[in-house]
């Protein structure tokens, strides 16, 4: 019995030959790196919910939860037109002027936490008072990005 609980951690330790391999996922977070991020959160539906970044040199980053079509973790380069389409975006929205809108007028509705260059606005989609421009620039953020394809699976690419 001594003997066996000599051998039992050279057993377990003692016998890896290789390496472990760790997945490496793509983090999609809003980092001090990151130009713009998109996270849309769920509702009692079926609501996509995912999280989308974009640093500054174009690398978008798109990680699905659930509802959408891709779950893994895909990284693709957005184009140069592209992305200086999204920073004109927001640059001519008066983005960096808008407050949290996280009032729940209707309980069911998803919200969505945007972020442009370390300012963040919450915006639960059921808030009367959020302006229609805001929802306006979140759903062009995912359309200049091309969510799209990942969440309905449309479009060329899917990873």
């Amino acid at each position: 019995m001594r003997s066996l609980l000599t051998l039992l951690p050279i057993l377990i330790f003692g016998c890896q030959t290789a390496p472990s391999v760790k997945k490496v996922e793509a983090a999609v977070t809003t980092t001090p790196e990151a130009l713009v991020s998109l996270e849309r959160t769920a509702c009692y539906g079926a609501c996509p919910i995912y999280a989308v970044s974009v640093l500054s040199d174009g690398t978008t980053r798109f990680r699905g939860e659930r509802h959408v079509k891709v779950t893994e973790p895909v990284e693709v380069k957005l184009e140069p037109a592209a992305l200086a389409k999204l920073k004109a975006a927001f640059e001519t929205s008066g983005f960096e002027k808008w407050p949290d809108y996280t009032r729940t007028n209707v309980s069911d509705m998803p919200s969505v936490v945007l972020t442009y260059k370390g300012h963040t606005v919450r915006h639960n989609r059921g808030d009367e008072k959020a302006p229609p421009e805001l929802t306006a620039l979140e759903d062009e953020v995912d359309a200049i990005i091309g969510t799209d394809r990942w969440v309905k699976g449309t479009g060329a690419e899917t990873q």
